[in-house]
């Protein structure tokens, strides 16, 4: 491959903020024995079925979590994800979790380590912010959200979490108690929230 098509290709790369889709890569005039060529040689890394990432060092990726939204658009981070996100707790999540819609299907990439949790359409919708950082976007829940959602997991992620993470939001200036209450009733976890609000009030 001669320099001028791979410089070609790696322009498309950087408009996309490192990344670039099979599919657009042929839309713009690319073969695809160039795609398999430079995944071969190690300068792009496929990070799905059809999605790569350009795998150089003066490439600076925010995070991976930032690459969830190319992979899975309509997720949400959730969980002990989310509570590391908002900076709520200690604990490094192995994988990334991430909430989709119930009876929505999605293909899930081997690398990066995502886990599906499937919401009915009323816990899905509610909460959702979008981050931007650097040309990158990733959607999760905001920080009331993250709390109940963690305690109607509370038996799947272990209360020691949970615990953690109400006593870090506490210290939040940010922190909305009247959206916490109201998120909680919706979630259907008012009595449990109200019963850890008043340990630490």
């Amino acid at each position: 491959m001669n320099d001028k098509i791979k410089k070609r290709i790696r322009g498309i790369f950087i408009k996309n903020n490192g990344y670039a889709r099979s599919k657009e890569l042929v839309q713009n005039g690319i073969n695809p024995y160039y795609i398999n060529n430079l995944e071969n040689e190690g300068y792009i890394i496929r990070v799905s079925w059809g999605l790569y990432k350009w795998n150089e060092d003066d490439f600076q990726y925010t995070n991976e979590i930032y690459e969830i939204y190319r992979i899975i658009p309509k997720g949400v981070i959730c969980l002990t994800s989310a509570l590391a996100f908002h900076e709520l707790t200690t604990y490094n999540p192995w994988h990334y979790q991430v909430a989709i819609e119930r009876n929505k299907k999605v293909a899930i990439p081997e690398y990066p380590p995502i886990k599906l949790v499937f919401f009915t359409q009323s816990f899905y919708e509610l909460g959702i912010t979008e981050v931007k950082k650097e040309g990158h976007k990733i959607r999760v829940y905001d920080l009331e959200k993250t709390i109940c959602d963690c305690i109607r997991y509370r038996n799947k992620i272990g209360p020691e979490l949970v615990k953690e993470g109400m006593n870090e939001y506490m210290k939040r200036k940010d922190r909305n108690l009247s959206k916490l209450i109201m998120y909680a009733q919706k979630c259907k976890v008012e009595r449990k929230v109200k019963e850890y609000l008043e340990v630490l009030i």
